[in-house]
């Protein structure tokens, strides 16, 4: 099921990047979608490809070069609770960061309106979400 996963992440990036030539290319006009910045938007679409593939490929080669005393340090809970850990201590920084770097955008005119209610809604999302794993995991506790 794992493999399934990363190979569709794979061949999803692949897609996007192919999708961003193709676009920087022929150009953006074919999509007649009004974009402000449309010479950014084959840009985008490529990065976020890049950024697929190479999450993708880096798990997959990480999945099939283990070896049997890497599967077993990694199903152990003191290496678990250190890896949660610092993906909490990392979101905490990453929700104030954001924030703050938002509010840094929108103070000097880098942002439009539709763009800083989006990455609103977004954090809000995610710090909801957040909320609601704290209040699942008291009740389990």
């Amino acid at each position: 099921m794992k493999n399934k996963l990363l190979w569709s992440v794979i061949i999803v990036g692949s897609l996007l990047i192919i999708s961003g030539i193709i676009l920087g290319v022929v150009g953006t006009e074919i999509l007649n979608i009004p974009f402000i910045r449309m010479d950014l938007v084959p840009i985008g679409v490529g990065f976020c490809g890049v950024m697929l593939l190479g999450t993708g490929i880096t798990k997959l080669v990480d999945e099939k070069n283990k070896t049997k005393e890497q599967l077993i340090e990694e199903k152990d809970e003191r290496n678990i609770v250190i890896s949660q850990n610092a993906k909490s201590k990392a979101f905490d920084l990453m929700i104030h960061l954001f924030g703050f770097g938002l509010l840094a955008l929108a103070m000097f005119g880098y942002m439009n309106k539709v763009s800083f209610f989006s990455l609103i809604a977004l954090y809000y999302t995610c710090y909801v979400y957040y909320l609601y794993c704290v209040k699942k995991n008291r009740e389990n506790m």
